[in-house]
């Protein structure tokens, strides 16, 4: 077990020779902290931090987490006072949100914070002008090829790994082609690999205006690659396919660090790149985001909202700490100092990966003024196309008209 950042037992040992000594002031009782995060970073920050009195002395800290994200997620949005946290740990969406709620409260970054951590990281966790959090790691995705059915080397384009599908699902069991771990958020390099996606750019800036989910381009290869005679070919799964996966029953997959360890003790062993696009110079781009740690309006009810914020801006963004929460979680940390000591190559890999990505804008892609967010539209989609085997055109093109609403919506308003 890893040490943990603290000396509890220290300052335990002293507080009780100080009561034995006559005439001596009654030591103030430590308060606490109370840390949430999802069932993946939980356990790692359990290891880390719970039962610290180090970090904001004069406050212990106490980690609390969820079955998943969706549900903390679900226990933060009916969170009060009486019983929330005060401090969460999520993705950067939780920033905006907060901020606009009132449940997150702004921070003030210092110089060393602004040198350490990346504009983009900064701009993750930014609400109209203000700083609402401060950035842990690099949240996303890489491409994964299990190398003891397709070979050390990684497929060079996408229509190689749909070839090696056709070829091989009879022969060796194949159930899938590519699996998306993490369902509609991880298959997003799958559709710009194929020439969908959410959004256009105009060079660097998203332009809103124009969805590329129903492009002619897309719609184009998902006849070529993922069906047959209008029906799905069985390639592309998104819904629970991890496990046939770890069961060497599909080839490839896009994944995050946070289940690299469950695959290698599943007996897998895999290449870790980018998704391949049409050629061989065009890779997929996966979303890429931030998590943050935020300090709750919350902490100031329970009177600790100075320690909360020792926690948040002095460990949480600290190298020491973005680096033990790397080498647990093998995602890449966000501070560039604890990027440079990271040696661990499956995480070196994953943040070579994000280098094909496309920012996340979660506030666009969460927006409903469509009737539904990208996600549960994108999730329609694949069930009418690849499960109940409608119309791609006609799924494709009512499901651009939603977000076109959305998408238009936001860039409104922002």
């Amino acid at each position: 077990m890893k040490k943990r950042y603290g000396v509890a037992s220290v300052i335990a040992a002293a507080a009780l020779a100080a009561s034995a000594v006559v005439g001596a002031p009654a030591q103030a009782a430590s308060r606490t902290i109370v840390v949430w995060a999802d069932e993946q970073r939980g356990p790692q920050l359990q290891k880390l931090i719970d039962g610290n009195t180090s970090i904001a002395p004069g406050y212990t800290i106490q980690v609390k987490f969820f079955s998943a994200l969706d549900a903390l997620q679900s226990a933060w949005d009916k969170s009060t006072a009486a019983g929330g946290p005060d401090v969460l740990t999520g993705p950067a969406s939780m920033a905006s949100a907060g901020a606009k709620s009132g449940k997150i409260s702004r921070i003030i970054p210092s110089s060393t914070l602004k040198s350490e951590i990346p504009t983009a990281g900064l701009a993750a966790m930014s609400y109209k002008g203000g700083v609402y959090g401060v950035p842990l790691d690099v949240d996303t995705t890489g491409f994964i090829w299990n190398t003891g059915l397709y070979g050390a080397t990684a497929p060079a384009t996408f229509a190689d790994m749909v070839d090696y599908y056709k070829a091989n699902k009879s022969a060796k069991g194949l159930t899938g082609g590519i699996c998306a771990f993490e369902g509609t958020w991880g298959s997003h390099a799958v559709l710009t690999a194929l020439g969908g996606g959410a959004w256009d750019y105009k060079g660097s800036n998203a332009n809103y205006s124009k969805v590329l989910l129903n492009s002619a381009k897309f719609k184009s290869n998902v006849d070529k690659y993922l069906l047959t005679d209008g029906k799905s070919n069985g390639f592309f799964q998104w819904d629970g396919c991890g496990d046939a996966f770890k069961a060497g029953k599909i080839p490839f997959g896009i994944t995050g660090a946070w289940n690299f360890d469950g695959i290698t003790k599943a007996g897998i062993k895999y290449g870790i790149g980018a998704t391949p696009g049409l050629t061989a110079s065009t890779k997929g781009a996966q979303w890429v985001n931030y998590s943050g740690a935020y300090v709750t309006s919350y902490a100031k009810d329970h009177g600790v909202d100075l320690g909360a914020r020792k926690l948040v801006t002095q460990w949480f963004a600290s190298t020491e700490g973005q680096l033990a929460m790397s080498q647990l979680s093998k995602r890449p940390p966000a501070s560039k100092t604890a990027t440079a000591k990271v040696t661990d190559p499956q995480t070196l890999a994953v943040g070579r990966a994000a280098a094909t990505g496309t920012p996340q804008v979660s506030p666009a892609l969460d927006n409903k003024t469509g009737g539904a967010n990208w996600y549960d539209v994108l999730g329609g989609v694949y069930t009418d196309i690849f499960t109940k085997g409608k119309s791609a055109d006609a799924t494709l093109d009512a499901a651009a008209a939603i977000l076109a609403k959305n998408f238009a919506n936001y860039d409104a308003t922002n």
